[in-house]
């Protein structure tokens, strides 16, 4: 069964990487391995992936400097880590960088199986065109929210629309109506395409907003 959903995993282990990638290929996923870390953020540049898997004890960089770097330059991509010197401090490390889970090695596959269908769900990656639409766009207005340091409350004020209706716009549970997003669009001052492009994670070249409080 062919998923639609690519998969990038990042192991420096050769035996572990080809162990995975096999075992996510034979799960339906499209599937490419890398074992030279440094190499992930420009593969991730070439290619669209929807899943990151990440082993977190690397050389040359460290699994959490490495989600880092991709959570900064791919909002929207899904990460979940693997380890096999788990801690609590990492744990908690790589859950405040937006990693979506943390595995031990060695786990259960089950474990892995739930944790790809728990971030399917998570970031509408099955279901309706509509839901993943509807996701896609609450995570790029929170992204940009966030990153021009507006709050809720502020971008309320400034397009006319409630807090709550924002909330619900970005948690993905209701679809933002075309008038909606032109206020938006407007109010963070980039263009309405941002928000229904599916290729584009961040926008380029936008001018940031005074209100920088929250």
């Amino acid at each position: 069964m062919d998923r639609g959903i690519k998969i990038l995993v990042v192991d420096d282990d050769t035996d572990y990487n080809l162990y995975l990638t096999k075992f996510l290929s034979d799960e339906g996923y499209q599937v490419k391995g890398i074992t030279t870390p440094m190499d992930a953020v420009a593969t991730l540049e070439r290619e669209k992936f929807h899943i990151v898997i990440l082993d977190l004890k690397m050389p040359r960089i460290s699994g959490t400097e490495l989600l880092k770097e991709i959570k900064a330059k791919f909002s929207n991509i899904c990460v979940i880590v693997l380890t096999g010197y788990p801690t609590f401090k990492s744990a908690v490390e790589t859950m405040k960088l937006d990693a979506f889970d943390y595995l031990k090695k060695p786990f259960d596959l089950n474990d892995l199986r739930k944790a790809l269908g728990n971030a399917q769900k998570t970031y509408c990656l099955i279901g309706s065109s509509k839901d993943r639409l509807k996701s896609s766009v609450g995570k790029k207005l929170k992204f940009l929210r966030k990153s021009k340091k507006i709050t809720q409350k502020q971008l309320a004020d400034r397009t006319g629309l409630s807090p709550s209706l924002l909330s619900q716009i970005e948690n993905g549970q209701i679809a933002a109506s075309l008038t909606t997003l032109d206020k938006l669009s407007s109010s963070l001052n980039v263009k309405i395409s941002y928000f229904l492009d599916e290729e584009d994670d961040e926008p380029l070249g936008t001018t940031p907003i005074g209100g920088n409080n929250g």
